[in-house]
């Protein structure tokens, strides 16, 4: 609380929130007049990240509603695919959602209506529109749930996996990416990897987010 009345003697015209307690931007807003921005809380979600993503994709396609969006990764840890799920799924988009069993709760069938829950990379590509890893959460997990050595081996994307995806389909990651162990290099400099371009629309998207709270 005297966090929160020291933020209020300030009266700033916006609060941008990142935090390591899922909830944490919540309770600000419930408690100061201020509006407060959510950078990212915990393993809850991350909102501004899913907006930029969808301005990307929309870059390269017309629209949203039929897509097919495979989320690659440490599902269980990612508010990043949290806040994906709900955007994407509500504009029509259809989501897999992959990674090792020990990170993919099941749970997370439950977030938003079509999502399907898959282990197999394979299975998670084949024709989809949009290939989106995820970074290894490693400071969110208590013990590490997959051995570092057989990550990449499993869930690694390679070029011989956009095979079995659309023909122009697009890689995402939110960055910074790891090479070598959420995708290889090849994959993360070719010329349908869109990474630069996330991180280019998010500048963009957040003063757009800015200008619409303050002003």
């Amino acid at each position: 609380m005297d966090t929160l009345t020291t933020l209020a003697a300030m009266k700033p015209d916006a609060i941008v929130m990142r935090h390591s307690a899922s909830g944490a931007p919540h309770f600000l807003a419930r408690h100061l007049p201020t509006p407060i921005i959510n950078a990212g809380d915990g393993t809850h979600e991350h909102p501004t990240q899913a907006l930029l993503d969808a301005r990307t994709i929309l870059d390269r396609r017309g629209a949203l509603e039929g897509l097919r969006v495979a989320i690659i990764g440490d599902i269980a840890h990612s508010r990043v695919a949290r806040s994906n799920v709900h955007l994407l799924a509500k504009f029509g988009a259809e989501i897999v959602l992959c990674g090792p069993a020990s990170l993919l709760p099941s749970e997370l069938a439950e977030l938003a209506p079509g999502v399907r829950l898959t282990t197999d990379i394979s299975e998670a590509i084949r024709d989809a529109d949009v290939i989106m890893m995820l970074r290894v959460q490693l400071e969110r997990q208590h013990e590490a749930a997959f051995p570092a050595s057989e990550y990449f081996r499993f869930y690694g994307l390679r070029l011989e996996h956009l095979d079995v995806a659309k023909p122009d389909a697009i890689v995402m990651h939110p960055g910074p990416i790891n090479r070598g162990r959420e995708l290889s290099s090849e994959v993360a400099d070719f010329q349908r990897s869109v990474i630069l371009n996330q991180v280019e629309n998010g500048v963009a998207v957040r003063m757009a987010v800015l200008e619409r709270v303050i002003g």
